[in-house]
């Protein structure tokens, strides 16, 4: 018996993926290879399980990324990269301070925003540095070690005789990183705004207490930072 005209009206189509630009597919793709990579690490991470996250076929995905390396260094270690410049740059604004109180004060603004883009980075620094330690080793001694080399020689002008200003590079780098682990591994920090002061009192003044200095004078010293 052959189906009714009604019968055959409620028959669905199989579906068909919705259509999006390139670019858009492009960037979701990138998204979905971020969460996996993190995720999974770099040689857990199955290109399968990204597209059917980005809601693309295979096909579609190797179309934009040729290999996994590819889709990798496009998703994790190109934006790492280009938030590290972007960090670096604004390190120029300590150059315009002539005392350590005023460079703790101007620099208040600037290493807040690197504090919050190392937050929002780590997750993608430690698989880019982690995951595979050929390509962590790449990254590092190609793009992160001359960034931290370069933010030293900027801040060689401020920097005391006798201390390395490529060290000073490193431990603020180092600083900002640990700042941003205890973010997302430990306790969040209240007001980040606040940790910034901090960081600052310390690049700028050093831990140690002055003994040759009253009470009264380290207090005018922090309302002063």
């Amino acid at each position: 018996m052959l189906p009714s005209t009604s019968e055959k009206s409620t028959e669905v189509p199989p579906s068909r993926r919705a259509y999006r630009p390139a670019a858009e597919r492009r960037a979701e793709i990138i998204a979905a290879a971020q969460a996996e990579f993190i995720r999974a690490n770099y040689s857990g991470a199955r290109t399968r399980d990204i597209a059917d996250a980005a809601g693309v076929n295979q096909a579609t995905l190797f179309k934009h990324f040729p290999t996994k390396e590819a889709l990798f260094e496009a998703a994790v270690m190109r934006p790492l990269i280009e938030a590290m410049r972007d960090v670096h740059l604004r390190v120029e604004v300590y150059e315009t301070a002539s005392t350590p109180a005023e460079m703790a004060k101007l620099a208040q603004a600037s290493t807040l925003r690197h504090l919050q883009d190392m937050q929002r980075i780590l997750p993608l620094l430690g698989t880019a540095l982690f995951s595979d330690l050929g390509l962590g080793r790449k990254l590092f001694r190609e793009n992160l070690e001359p960034l931290i080399r370069e933010r030293g020689e900027v801040l060689r002008p401020l920097v005391k005789e006798g201390i390395d200003p490529q060290f000073v590079g490193l431990a603020s780098f180092g600083m900002m990183f640990a700042v941003a682990m205890q973010s997302w591994l430990g306790e969040p920090w209240e007001d980040l705004a606040v940790i910034a002061a901090q960081f600052n009192r310390l690049s700028t003044g050093g831990f140690a207490r002055d003994k040759t200095k009253t009470q009264k004078q380290e207090e005018n010293d922090d309302r002063a930072a």
